[in-house]
């Protein structure tokens, strides 16, 4: 947390420190998902012609299941200010596994239907856009 504080620089770095990240001391659910791009499962299809498939399985796994526990009323995040290589090593993962993502779950202690990165002003909704055929 204390380097990507160091990344930003005036308003953003006020505003990036007062950000709650504390889903890793408060989320009773804390899991991580690795890739094994050695594995024999699925005898490679899909993989020789692009190898990133299996990152790209594990990706919409997690989509798939951050959905579900949304529709359930259980909230989700992605810790990523964790260093990938230090959290393999923690988590004795085998070093031929990849991290894709390291995440909290948990009821929130509040529901809002805008998002907390656009309630403390990080972030800010583009306008919806409609795709007619």
């Amino acid at each position: 947390n204390a380097e990507a504080l160091a990344s930003f620089g005036g308003e953003r770095a006020a505003l990036y420190a007062r950000l709650k990240l504390a889903g890793l001391n408060e989320a009773p659910c804390q899991f991580a998902v690795f890739a094994d791009r050695g594995t024999q499962q699925g005898h490679g299809l899909g993989r020789l012609t692009m190898p990133a498939t299996i990152e790209y399985s594990a990706v919409m796994a997690i989509h798939t299941f951050w959905l579900a526990a949304r529709a359930e009323g259980i909230g989700m995040g992605w810790v990523s200010i964790l260093d990938p290589a230090e959290m393999a090593t923690i988590l004795n993962a085998p070093p031929e596994w990849t991290l894709i993502g390291y995440f909290c779950v948990g009821y929130p202690c509040e529901n809002h239907s805008v998002p907390e990165l656009e309630r403390e002003g990080w972030e800010v909704r583009r306008a919806s856009m409609v795709i007619r055929r």
